[in-house]
């Protein structure tokens, strides 16, 4: 039995970056991300200290995936990361719209560490963003981050999203807040009109 959910979705990005449907046979790279400690620093709020071990990594996907679009991010055909687009999962911010409002939230992490700092987040972003709004018909869109994250803090601004709010993190080493961003439907058409789309 498969511990990841699978779709058929592939989505191509402008500067060879493609987000392919993650699959079981994407584990072993799953685990060696999740098991470097610098890329966990970045990519999880939590305090750890530790590396992933197989049955946490396989945890976690396997639950993400049969609500999410899961995609390995590859760019000019090497794997350097993961992302999703998940039905919202924290009833705190779902709870706060009708039941047929359709809200999601988007997680990424670039593993391959010579892959950072080389715009292909920034890229994936607005994939996924696309992906949510025009192919999904999200009516919300949420990303997040820690406030420690200065950098990727950077991108989800840039990509328009606004700041709803800031929740304090107690009892943690590295963050003070997670920060919820932001961003509508009628947010996102406006960029576009912006933008000449």
């Amino acid at each position: 039995m498969s511990i990841i959910r699978e779709h058929n979705i592939t989505l191509y990005g402008k500067n060879d970056v493609v987000l392919k449907p993650l699959t079981d046979e994407h584990l072993p790279m799953l685990y060696q991300w999740n098991s470097d400690i610098e890329v966990l620093y970045w990519s999880e709020g939590d305090d750890v200290v530790e590396p992933y071990d197989k049955a946490t990594v396989d945890l976690i996907y396997g639950s993400v995936s049969q609500n999410a679009f899961c995609f390995l991010i590859e760019k000019e055909n090497i794997p350097v990361g993961e992302c999703w687009l998940q039905k919202m999962n924290i009833s705190s911010i779902s709870d706060r719209y009708p039941k047929e409002v359709d809200i999601r939230r988007i997680d990424y992490c670039i593993g391959a560490k010579e892959y950072w700092g080389k715009g292909i987040g920034t890229e994936c972003l607005q994939m996924l963003v696309e992906f949510a709004f025009d192919g999904q018909n999200t009516d919300i869109l949420y990303i997040m981050p820690y406030d420690y994250n200065i950098r990727s803090i950077r991108m989800i601004e840039r990509a328009g999203f606004q700041l709803e709010e800031k929740k304090p993190v107690p009892d943690s080493k590295k963050a003070k807040y997670e920060l919820l961003y932001k961003m509508t439907r009628d947010e996102y058409k406006k960029i576009e009109e912006q933008q000449g789309v």
